[in-house]
């Protein structure tokens, strides 16, 4: 049939291939390591675990210097400050911020008192 070769006999008409993007690094002063414990209990706790994990695959494949498909939660990452978008380019932190204040309200009490006890020790 026209227009199928893209897809598998087994797959609805309406699916659509990922575009592959190849990010690059964005050197940003200060922050955390993508490793450090802050990345996966605060941000995961602001954004979610899925667009934690695709900004981790994000990050390795700008070290690497690859290319990947085009994570989902991609608008999610620019929205908050952890990937820009110029033009068809795509730029990644090189480290992790400080969870912004207006992310806060999606955290529990326990990580808002968490986060203003690490914020009094710097």
């Amino acid at each position: 049939m026209p227009g199928t070769a893209d897809r598998s006999p087994l797959t609805r008409p309406t699916v659509h291939r990922r575009t592959t993007i190849r990010p690059l690094i964005w050197s940003a002063p200060g922050g955390y390591p993508v490793n450090h414990h802050y990345v996966r209990r605060y941000w995961t706790a602001a954004i979610g675990a899925g667009a934690v994990a695709d900004l981790l695959r994000v990050m390795q494949a700008a070290k690497r210097r690859k290319a990947i498909k085009c994570p989902i939660n991609l608008a999610a990452l620019a929205r908050v400050g952890l990937v820009v978008e110029k033009g068809s380019r795509i730029f990644v932190r090189s480290t992790v911020p400080p969870i912004p204040a207006e992310l806060m309200g999606r955290l529990t009490p326990r990580l808002k008192r968490e986060l203003t006890a690490i914020s009094r020790r710097s």
